[in-house]
């Protein structure tokens, strides 16, 4: 029995409860308490205990890579779940191998395994020490070493120089953001611990205006940072509005109604320090023509390959985000009227948006794949209730569609397939494109087309766009060359002349210059 938990990982930034890490990993409360014997720190000795989720990560991490030769005083590699453990030592024997090595046998806390070691003298020390009733397992490796949460801990230090101390007020705050999507919520708590690192980990209760303009100088610097740790002018801008938000509700709760009423002010940016930082680079993307030339490229020769052209062909298709994609089922896509139907009690949709997607106007063999994907689907066993793109388990033989009474076959929990798809679309062209560049080739299609107003505008509802300044504002836009060729036109007076135009040209040339003027 395996129990290396690798396809089971907390979220870093978010704050656990006993319960939670239970539910997680699908274990007792007695094999949480093994795992804080076998070095899991809590944030803080305060009971029921509360674990950073970049603690619990590194912790298995650890268990997984330790080897046989570098365990510690008391720890057996375990041959059954693979674990580096702590076993009671009270079920500790020893025993003499018939070669006269003196050995040790214990019970595995993780799986019914035998644990067996070659004793040290350091094992029999802890055997030794452990007769004292006042002496725990978790003395014996108190040292110098890096901490599971990337954070230099020391035996002598106090729970304050761990910097956790203001993980039971983040817990806190999580259950308040229950009201929010999921993703919603992983990015403001990407910002409260930004706040926490910069200030290192001073109590939230204690915040002066002082640490706020610490972190707000901070940000600053990150717009023009140019060692690669910059951020961009819209993940500042979300980081300084979302402690805004956290700092508006800290000081509703008790215990931090003495902080100062103007601190969440002191998190925001002057306008100047977004205008002196350097333009994002364009996002590279495909004109439709080279999409199509890229699907053509594409191997059909196993399942996984046909996965990974169907792939490629609905993001076109649909303009859908990674996450949104993978998680389609079969009855999500009518080939006869070619929609996507966007459900977001059953597809992760951003914002949890509800939306009838239909195909977007690209070349036929885009439509052409999604049909033999669905013919392939169908003739293998699969229901209009599985997955669109099943895990590769099921397509390579290891798990068979056609079992009887089995589950709906469910969405993989990740956008790695997505990924890997247009990596391997990518194989053999210059441009590396990306999932999310699909969308940009969509947008820039809309502007090659002759539209009218009205057309526009379903364009950009139909990617999920409430305004066409959304699509106008984030996608598609010129890249450098476009934008230097459009000047060579304009310089050899090759712009198109108004007086050729029929009234309606006049009128979206009107308007597309208005919107621009707008804009300024």
């Amino acid at each position: 029995m395996s129990r290396l938990y690798k396809g089971i990982r907390a979220k870093k930034n978010r704050v656990y409860m006993v319960q939670d890490l239970t539910s997680l990993y699908r274990v007792s409360a007695n094999t949480l308490s093994n795992w804080v014997k076998a070095g899991l720190r809590p944030s803080d000795k305060t009971t029921p205990y509360v674990f950073r989720g970049a603690v619990v990560n590194a912790f298995h991490e650890d268990r997984r890579t330790r080897s046989k030769k570098n365990l510690r005083a008391g720890e057996f590699k375990c041959g059954g779940c693979k674990l580096a453990v702590i076993p009671d030592l009270n079920s500790v024997e020893k025993m003499t191998a018939k070669n006269g090595t003196s050995m040790l046998i214990a019970k595995c806390p993780e799986c019914p395994s035998r644990l067996v070691k070659i004793a040290s003298q350091a094992d029999y020390d802890l055997l030794e020490r452990h007769r004292n009733p006042n002496t725990t397992v978790g003395c014996t490796h108190e040292e110098n070493r890096p901490s599971p949460g990337g954070i230099w801990i020391k035996a002598e230090k106090t729970v304050a120089e761990t910097g956790s101390l203001n993980d039971r007020t983040i817990y806190k705050w999580q259950i308040y953001a229950g009201r929010f999507e999921e993703a919603t919520i992983v990015q403001h708590l990407a910002a409260i611990r930004y706040c926490d690192d910069i200030t290192g980990g001073k109590p939230f209760e204690q915040f002066t205006v002082k640490d706020a303009s610490l972190v707000r100088e901070a940000l600053k610097q990150s717009l023009q940072a140019q060692d690669g740790s910059g951020k961009s002018k819209s993940t500042v801008k979300h980081t300084a509005s979302q402690l805004v938000a956290f700092f508006e509700w800290l000081r509703k709760q008790d215990g931090f109604k003495r902080l100062p009423q103007d601190i969440p002010e002191y998190f925001k940016l002057p306008r100047a320090a977004y205008s002196k930082s350097l333009p994002r680079m364009q996002r590279k993307y495909v004109s439709v023509e080279e999409a199509e030339t890229v699907l053509m490229g594409m191997s059909a020769r196993s399942h996984m390959d046909q996965r990974a052209r169907a792939i490629f062909a609905m993001a076109f298709l649909g303009a859908l985000r990674a996450d949104t994609l993978v998680s389609l089922r079969i009855r999500h896509v009518d080939t006869v009227r070619r929609i996507i139907v966007q459900d977001a009690t059953e597809v992760r949709a951003k914002n949890g948006k509800s939306l009838v997607i239909h195909w977007f106007p690209m070349p036929d063999i885009f439509a052409g794949v999604i049909k033999e994907w669905l013919l392939l689907l169908e003739h293998a066993g699969f229901t209009e209730r599985d997955a669109l793109f099943p895990d590769s388990a099921w397509l390579t033989g290891a798990k068979n569609p056609k079992w009887a009474n089995r589950e709906a076959i469910l969405p993989m929990s990740t956008a790695h397939a997505v990924t890997e798809a247009f990596a391997i679309a990518c194989r053999n062209i210059a441009t590396k494109i990306t999932p999310h560049s699909a969308k940009h080739t969509i947008a820039a299609e809309r502007d090659r087309r002759h539209l009218t107003s009205v057309q526009r505008k379903a364009w950009s509802e139909n990617m999920g766009h409430e305004t066409e300044q959304t699509t106008q504002s984030h996608y598609g836009k010129l890249t450098e060359n476009e934008r230097l060729s459009a000047f060579e036109e304009i310089v050899e007076n090759k712009t198109i002349n108004p007086s050729v135009l029929s009234t309606e040209q006049k009128a979206e040339m009107f308007d597309a210059m208005l919107a621009k003027l707008k804009g300024y």
